[in-house]
């Protein structure tokens, strides 16, 4: 028998006819019989194997794997299968818009780190289950999902989804009557709108007018706030605020206070939390639509701010007895919208029955005031007419709704026109003015002075005397004095339809959109949301 180095290193040199006891006979024997399966084997452990410039996509064998229905047609969850989940940074997707439409595509990126927290990666079976929302109802939506790793490789794989027809009550979100369709003439500045309303939970439409967004769990959405990935609503008739996430579920937190009673109107983040607009009883007193509070998303009571306190100090000190002006068990203020400005750290709030307010944050102090001058507040208290400001140009804030500030400053409101519903009997309940109009003032703090820079009368033709809004649709290429804006007629037609109107830089109408109502049961206020671009970390 020869050496097995030699035998290793040559091969050829053994002789075609051993006999059959020996041991290299044997060997080419076993050779022949199972080198085919020797060699199966060998590739395929080859395939199984990571070469070293593979990319971690690669590594990954990204695959879709199922997907399944979601609350509403316009959710489905998706799964993936994925080696090495370890690796993965990101996974986003698109949504195609539906052909004939003018409205962007839905895209949404889930960072690594909103996947950890929701455990979106079960490591034990490699599949990262992830929510797909925005979807269009009885339609094939076509979605590319890609998967994003840390050494910045990516794989993108395109799954069609097929969902069914709405047919719920809530389903006239996606069959408005177009007064105005969106054309290519006119550009709104905005793809989706999130509608805030007294009939289910919130609702998402695009600017063509379908409905992409709505789930199920909640009777209103009246105060809600969208928080980056889920939207916040407060209850209507208890201390319990919800966070209802994109996937429809649904979670909540009771208050810790025990003055606290409800959440109205509307919401809207603070210095250090949200602005909540919240109805209290003290005592057996009742203080309606007068509370301001800052809250934390876990329920904590962070500031509060009571107006009934503030303006019967302010009036008392300079001489004025309140009595008949902060009235406890009366909707005396009627607070319908408050916004924090980090720019001056105040507050500006707004009183339907009254006036605009600006307050300093930390104080409570009120720096002006800006409302209609022949009410009740101004004609027969010299404490509070001390602070007006004088307007030059239009109208002043009468019954207004919906505050908000552009980036140079300036005040937007949605300016209903209806006078005081709750004045005392005997005092002046101001002026009504026959139409409704989104208004924008500039003011000059140091002359005491409102400008109004910019407004939108329709033809004078469209009367909104309750809810409504206006917002700027958040482009700043939209921030001119002509304003680019999204405006909600909450109660047009004696409080029986909804309009949803957007207008171009121009003041051109881009869309107006129609939808049946109960007072402003379907649309309280409504304003831009980013589904194209929105990113959950």
């Amino acid at each position: 028998m020869r050496p097995r180095s030699h035998t290793a290193q040559h091969p050829a040199h053994y002789p075609a006819h051993y006999p059959a006891h020996h041991p290299a006979h044997y060997l080419m024997r076993c050779l022949g019989q199972y080198l085919p399966l020797c060699l199966a084997c060998l590739l395929l452990a080859a395939c199984g194997r990571f070469k070293d410039d593979d990319t971690q996509a690669e590594r990954a064998h990204v695959a879709i794997v199922s997907q399944a229905p979601g609350v509403t047609p316009f959710i489905r969850t998706l799964v993936i299968a994925m080696e090495h989940g370890e690796d993965l940074a990101s996974v986003s997707y698109t949504i195609a818009p539906k052909p004939g439409t003018r409205s962007g595509a839905v895209g949404v990126t889930y960072a690594r780190s909103w996947l950890d927290g929701r455990n979106a990666y079960a490591a034990a079976d490699k599949r990262l289950t992830l929510p797909v929302f925005g979807l269009y109802a009885n339609h094939r939506n076509a979605v590319t999902v890609t998967a994003v790793f840390a050494d910045g490789s990516r794989h993108s794989e395109q799954v069609a989804m097929d969902t069914p027809a709405h047919t719920a009550p809530d389903a006239f979100y996606g069959a408005p009557s177009v007064r105005v369709a969106r054309t290519a003439s006119a550009l709104p500045g905005l793809d989706f709108i999130e509608i805030h309303n007294g009939v289910t939970t919130p609702v998402v439409v695009d600017s063509d007018g379908n409905l992409r967004w709505v789930a199920r769990g909640l009777a209103d959405s009246i105060t809600t706030l969208f928080d980056g990935d889920a939207f916040l609503v407060g209850d209507q008739m208890s201390p319990v605020l919800y966070r209802m996430q994109m996937d429809g579920r649904l979670g909540a937190v009771t208050l810790a206070s025990p003055t606290l009673t409800n959440f109205h109107h509307d919401l809207a983040f603070g210095k250090a939390g949200l602005l909540a607009e919240m109805d209290a009883r003290e005592g057996g007193v009742a203080n309606i639509e007068a509370v301001l509070v800052e809250l934390s998303r876990t329920g904590q009571v962070l500031k509060q701010w009571d107006m009934a306190q503030i303006f019967r100090d302010h009036m008392r000190a300079l001489g004025d007895d309140p009595a008949n002006f902060v009235r406890d068990g009366a909707d005396w203020f009627h607070m319908n919208s408050a916004i924090y400005s980090s720019a001056d750290n105040a507050l500006y709030v707004s009183s339907r029955e009254n006036f605009v307010v600006k307050l300093d944050y930390d104080t409570g102090r009120i720096k002006w005031l800006l409302g209609d001058t022949t009410k009740h507040w101004y004609v027969n208290y010299p404490s509070l007419r001390a602070l007006a400001l004088r307007l030059s140009g239009g109208n002043p804030p009468i019954g207004q709704h919906a505050l908000s500030l552009d980036k140079q400053g300036r005040l937007l409101l949605f300016n209903n026109g209806a006078a005081s519903f709750n004045q005392p009997a005997g005092t002046p309940a101001g002026a009504t003015i026959p139409y409704s109009a989104p208004v924008k003032y500039a003011i000059d703090e140091q002359a005491r002075t409102a400008r109004m820079v910019w407004t939108y009368e329709h033809d004078r033709d469209i009367f909104s005397d309750i809810c409504s809004s206006a917002f700027n649709t958040g482009s700043s290429t939209y921030e001119s004095d002509g304003g680019v804006q999204l405006v909600t007629y909450s109660s047009a037609e004696s409080r029986t339809r909804a309009r949803l109107i957007a207008l171009d830089q121009a003041g051109n109408v881009a869309f107006d959109y129609s939808y049946p109502s109960e007072g402003c049961s379907s649309a309280f206020l409504a304003k831009p949301i980013a589904f194209g671009s929105l990113t959950f970390k």
